[in-house]
């Protein structure tokens, strides 16, 4: 049975990989505690997670905007309802 993206209560999953670095100790743990939690991420390392939520790519560049400063880098890739893969680069 193919996958849909679909949560029983109608909203659709985005899924991403992403990897950052955080220099600030209090912003990457919120970011990892993100992952961890309401995200639904699996850690690949303690950097790089693949994570699941229901943020549309404009709404994750906006959150993580507001948990990177500047010196930071954070890289996130997903699929497009195209089947083309997306990299975005937050520095």
């Amino acid at each position: 049975m193919p996958r849909d993206n679909r949560l029983y209560s109608g909203f659709v999953l985005h899924d991403y990989v992403l990897t950052f670095q955080v220099r600030d100790d209090a912003r990457r743990a919120q970011l990892i505690e993100l992952c961890r939690g309401p995200w639904q991420g699996d850690e690949v390392n303690p950097t790089t997670w693949e994570v699941s939520n229901t943020l549309s790519p404009d709404q994750m560049e906006n959150t993580l905007l507001d948990l990177i400063d500047e010196g930071d880098r954070v890289v996130y890739y997903y699929l497009s309802d195209s089947k083309r893969m997306f990299r975005v680069v937050l520095e």
